[in-house]
């Protein structure tokens, strides 16, 4: 039997759009752990975030933080064969530039585009407009390697900023709520086929990756994934994913679809 691995995103996905709440996922993230079958957040969430997030989550495994710019493995799995950078309990896998080149390119655009990077809002602006608590929002803004922008100027103008950026090496990513600022190489897709990478060494069985998403900035993580399920949302369309015809999109939105797709792919594959 293949060794299954679920890659999900967060916001709108496994966390409720509006709240955040995860109640309804809570048995499936429990049979996936009897199971042992590895849950892995995919998310533009920072490190400072999903260092809480993955406790409240009981989730122990690897994860990829800030829309596929680092993941991060805790010491003592998955034993990779290439140079990591060391923290304190975590080896890291940087894939994109210091936040501090992101701010200063961004600043030299603040003329030509309307928006406000994160650097310049306060904790008090991102729970405005998250809807996260103090401590919430200040971890939010604790950020590696990406830099979010509130945008607020047309999409055709969105596409401008991209081509502009495109010589610099850096995309702009927009997510549920902002546009993210990140090297060309950071994508969630490429983190995800670097973890599997891993994991695939240590396996004898082949490697299935089941990958959950909402949004646009999912889009190339479901195209990559070996079963893509795409969550129904209360605010915007499913994105279309190019190249694939087997997208299974849930009947429920947020946490509550999360569930019924696993649950079904989980029966399909004979785990449960």
């Amino acid at each position: 039997m293949a060794q299954l691995l679920v890659f999900t995103d967060l916001d709108g996905t496994l966390l409720d759009h509006h709240d955040y709440n995860f109640d309804a996922a809570v048995p499936t993230l429990k049979t996936l752990a009897m199971m042992e079958i590895p849950c892995i957040i995919n998310t533009s969430k920072t490190f400072a975030e999903l260092v809480v997030l993955r406790k409240a989550l009981n989730l122990n495994t690897p994860f990829i933080s800030e829309n596929g710019a680092a993941v991060w493995i805790p010491k003592g799995q998955l034993n990779c064969t290439e140079p990591l950078i060391e923290t304190d309990t975590f080896w890291l896998k940087p894939f994109g530039p210091a936040r501090e080149q992101l701010t200063e390119l961004a600043q030299g655009f603040a003329e030509q585009f309307s928006f406000t990077p994160f650097s310049e809002l306060s904790s008090a602006d991102v729970m405005h407009l998250t809807g996260l608590t103090e401590a919430e929002a200040e971890a939010a803004m604790e950020r590696h390697f990406t830099e979010p922008l509130v945008w607020r100027d047309s999409p055709l103008a969105l596409e401008r900023f991209r081509k502009e950026l495109e010589p610099h090496g850096i995309q702009a990513q927009k997510g549920g709520r902002f546009v993210h600022l990140m090297g060309s190489q950071c994508d969630k897709a490429k983190a995800m086929a670097w973890l599997k990478e891993q994991y695939q060494q240590q396996s004898a069985s082949p490697v299935t990756v089941i990958a959950l998403g909402d949004g646009e900035n999912d889009i190339g993580m479901l195209k990559a994934a070996d079963i893509p399920v795409l969550i129904r949302s209360p605010k915007h369309l499913p994105p279309q994913i190019p190249g694939r015809h087997n997208i299974l999109l849930t009947e429920k939105c947020g946490p509550a679809g999360w569930s019924e797709a696993l649950n079904q792919i989980l029966i399909r594959e004979g785990v449960i």
